[in-house]
């Protein structure tokens, strides 16, 4: 999934979103709106690709931005929203994850065109799953320390604040998320 808040530093503008969450907290609903439409693709995404389950991530996304607004007149600016928004994402999809005590395979796989028939096209599909496929057997917090990097472009500090870990730690997860996506994707060759 591509979309605008993807690549690192697109989240940059702090104190817009803090204006913004210091707007909700007050009761502005065209400034949740504003920040639903900024926020909404990022996280449902990283929800999708963390829990693996397209419809559960709509779920969480709504609870997100209601303990979100819930929260707003209560947010300290600490960090950024952004990361802020992203630690709410990574706690209610471990919950949720917890809760169903098992991890759900990821849909979305079946979208591939049944018509599609260049060799091309589907060995880089196939690739592609393999990916996804390996990501999902990475442990928790290695997965999602590399969804946060890689698909939400965040900093090895923003990171860290999601996780509530320490910079080290995250380059650390991060070290060994790589070795053991290599090790999986090796192995299945």
């Amino acid at each position: 999934m591509n979309h605008p808040a993807s690549r690192e530093g697109t989240f940059e503008n702090a104190e817009t979103d803090y204006e913004t969450i210091k707007a909700v907290g007050s009761g502005d609903i065209p400034a949740f709106e504003l920040l639903i439409k900024k926020y909404r693709n990022p996280v449902l995404n990283f929800i999708f690709r963390y829990t693996g389950d397209r419809f559960g991530a709509e779920d969480i996304a709504q609870e997100v931005f209601l303990k979100v607004y819930l929260a707003a007149s209560g947010f300290e600016p600490t960090g950024k929203v952004s990361t802020w928004i992203f630690k709410i994402a990574y706690n209610l999809s471990m919950n949720e994850l917890l809760r169903r005590s098992r991890f759900v395979p990821m849909s979305g796989i079946d979208e591939i065109p049944a018509e599609q028939t260049e060799a091309d096209d589907m060995s880089v599909k196939e690739l592609a799953q393999e990916v996804e496929e390996a990501v999902r057997h990475l442990p928790e917090k290695q997965r999602a320390a590399l969804l946060l990097r890689v698909n939400e472009g965040l900093s090895y500090s923003e990171i860290g604040d999601v996780l509530s870990t320490s910079i080290a730690a995250v380059e650390s997860l991060l070290f060994r998320a790589r070795e053991n996506l290599r090790k999986i994707l090796i192995k299945d060759v």
